[in-house]
C-alpha cells in the first residue's frame, strides 16, 4: 500500500486499537488450561469468544467495533448492547468475570431464553431474546415453568 506521496505505508500486523483487547489478553492469560479464548479481528475492531473446557460452564463473547460493544452470553437471550464508554467497558468485564465465576443462569424456552448474571456487587442483569417463528407469541408465565440452568464456574 502507498500513501498519497508514493511511498509504501508500513505493513503493521497490529490489531485495531479497541477498549477490550486487553481484557481479552487478560482473560487469555487467566483461563490458560480452563478456557480457549479467540481473539480475532474483524473490520473495525476484534471478535473475543470464550470456551470453558468444563462443559457445564457457560461460554461467552463479544464484539468490539471501537464505538459499539455486542456481549453474548446465551443461546437467545444475554444480548448486550453497549457503547464503548468507560462505564459499558466495565460492565462488559463484570459480566465476563460473573460468567466464569459461575453465576450465570439461563431459561429456556421454545425460540427464546432469559439469562440472569448476578454481578461482584450482587446485582442481577438479566437480558432475554428470541427467535420464535413468526406469529408465535411466548407462552405466560414461561420463564417460571420452562427448564433453567444453572451453570458451573470455569475453574
Amino acid at each position: 500500500m502507498t500513501d498519497e506521496h508514493g511511498q509504501d505505508a508500513p505493513d503493521t500486523d497490529e490489531r485495531p486499537r479497541t477498549l477490550t483487547l486487553e481484557i481479552a489478553k487478560r482473560l487469555a492469560e487467566e483461563l490458560s488450561g480452563v478456557a480457549t479464548v479467540e481473539i480475532d479481528d474483524v473490520k473495525g475492531g476484534i471478535s473475543v469468544d470464550v470456551t470453558p473446557h468444563n462443559a457445564d460452564a457457560r461460554a461467552f463473547g463479544w464484539v468490539d467495533f471501537s464505538d459499539q460493544l455486542i456481549l453474548a452470553v446465551g443461546d437467545h437471550g444475554g444480548r448486550w448492547e453497549l457503547e464503548a464508554v468507560s462505564e459499558d467497558v466495565a460492565l462488559l468485564e463484570d459480566i465476563a468475570r460473573s460468567v466464569i465465576a459461575g453465576r450465570v443462569r439461563e431459561v429456556f424456552a421454545p425460540g427464546r431464553s432469559a439469562v440472569s448474571v448476578t454481578l461482584a456487587d450482587g446485582s442481577v442483569e438479566t437480558e432475554i431474546g428470541g427467535e420464535a417463528p413468526t406469529g408465535c407469541l411466548p407462552l405466560p408465565f414461561w420463564r417460571r415453568w420452562s427448564r433453567s440452568v444453572q451453570y458451573a464456574p470455569y475453574m
